[in-house]
């Protein structure tokens, strides 16, 4: 291969075509998700039919545990180059969700979002939407998978909390997993990165800063969160949203466009004038494996004016 330049520049001089890559070596050309994988539901339901997979009956009942006894890994404090971010991202981005029937037919479906693995032997966090049972599902499983489409099961739900939208699980990778620390001292203004699949595009990493810790009224009550201007769409909930030093510092929860009102003359919603991106945080995270007495307030010492 140490002739590989020369024979560029002959055929190049030659009038030949030549095709360059143009992405560092290693670096994967990713192709959109336009649906489920064929795959991953065929390797779903071989671990349906073998008894490997958690019911949809096991996560509602586990939903309700409040705090697990998990070590974590200790925050790092180097700061990072982007690529190197990046690279952490990806080693430790898992997607999560079920693998079920629907009410309409017989054939089995898959829908994932995102999550990331906390530690090496494959606890993994996500969003408590992610993986709260839907009453359109006849039968169900919670799953996982790789994104190269490694199909992994989901074998038990740790800890969650509904108002925090975070959740703590159990995946049996059977191998060690490069998991991300959580980093609860976050500031304003801090730099931010996220890798997610938003509308199944995949393997998309953006970067942003932390724009503010929030409230935001949901069910009659106040819960935190905090804005982020990295990109995020539907598909990324409890993606890892990341420091620079590659730790976690909460994951995707939701997204508001917030509109400008009505169009002038006529009924219909103008045109978003922002978009806001909420994620739930690392200190709420965190929270699960102390215990219950403990709360997510006194794990976020240096975010001025959150909760």
């Amino acid at each position: 291969m140490k002739h590989l330049p020369a024979l560029l520049l002959s055929a190049f001089l030659a009038g030949l075509p030549v095709a360059l890559p143009a992405q560092a070596p290693g670096v994967r050309i990713v192709r959109d998700r336009s649906g489920q994988s064929a795959e991953t539901v065929r390797q779903a339901n071989a671990a349906r039919e073998a008894g490997r997979l958690l019911d949809q009956a096991a996560v509602r009942e586990q939903l309700a545990r409040t705090h697990c006894e998990v070590k974590l890994p200790r925050p790092a404090t180097r700061k990072l180059s982007s690529r190197q971010i990046w690279e952490r991202a990806q080693a430790a981005y898992v997607r999560v969700g079920w693998h079920y029937l629907c009410n309409r037919c017989d054939e089995w479906h898959q829908n994932l979002a995102g999550g990331y693995f906390v530690t090496a032997d494959g606890v993994a966090a996500t969003c408590h939407h992610v993986i709260e049972p839907k009453a359109d599902h006849r039968e169900a499983y919670l799953v996982a998978a790789s994104e190269l489409g490694e199909f992994f099961p989901v074998t038990e739900v740790l800890a969650a909390n509904a108002r925090a939208d975070v959740a703590l699980l159990r995946v049996a990778t059977g191998r060690k997993m490069k998991p991300l620390a959580l980093n609860t001292r976050v500031y304003p203004g801090d730099s931010a990165w996220c890798f997610s699949d938003p509308l199944g595009r995949a393997s998309y990493f953006s970067q942003g800063i932390v724009n503010r810790f929030c409230d935001l009224r949901r069910d009659g009550g106040w819960v935190p969160r905090m804005d982020v201007s990295t990109d995020w769409a539907p598909g990324s909930s409890g993606s890892a949203v990341l420091d620079q030093a590659g730790n976690a510092i909460g994951h995707v929860s939701e997204i508001n466009a917030a509109g400008g009102g009505r169009n002038r003359g006529t009924n219909q919603p103008g045109s978003a004038l922002i978009t806001f991106h909420y994620a739930a945080r690392a200190a709420d995270v965190l929270a699960l494996t102390r215990p219950p007495q403990s709360s997510a307030t006194t794990n976020q010492p240096a975010a001025p004016n959150s909760r």
